[in-house]
């Protein structure tokens, strides 16, 4: 499972609708809907992918979001899940200049804005990632372009 910044995660693209999704992956093991401060949100997870992908309800119903904790995600050919953080950062994400990092009791995330990318880690080792859509402006997304 290769993530592709900015694009999406395999061949499933940011932008795409839950018909497109689910030609690719099949039937999701669970969906669910999110009504949260005006953001309509439908979540569909697929357990054996440890993959949950997120569609916006005000933008077309559109994929838009993704979080997951595939021990097989790659960036560039390297894996991601379960090493130590400093090493994703540094030389699997080598590229990605800029992390903000915000710790809570247990959990340390770092986020990169540039590629809307942050990495959930426990005990200093990348547990989970997730990634969205970046933004053109404050107000707009910048979906990439589907191929079809």
């Amino acid at each position: 499972m290769e993530l592709k910044p900015k694009i999406g995660i395999d061949n499933l693209v940011f932008g795409m609708t839950e018909t497109q999704v689910k030609e690719i992956l099949g039937n999701p093991d669970r969906k669910f809907e999110i009504n949260d401060m005006g953001d309509d949100e439908v979540v569909l997870e697929w357990r054996e992918k440890m993959l949950r992908l997120t569609f916006y309800k005000n933008e077309n119903d559109r994929f838009g979001y993704l979080r997951t904790m595939n021990p097989e995600l790659t960036f560039n050919g390297s894996k991601i899940m379960n090493l130590q953080s400093e090493i994703v950062k540094e030389k699997v994400f080598s590229e990605f200049k800029e992390w903000d990092t915000n710790e809570f009791d247990f959990l340390t995330n770092y986020f990169n804005d540039d590629n809307w990318l942050c990495l959930n880690c426990e005990y200093g080792i990348v547990l989970d990632l997730e990634m969205g859509v970046p933004f053109k402006n404050d107000e707009e997304y910048d979906w990439p372009i589907i191929k079809k």
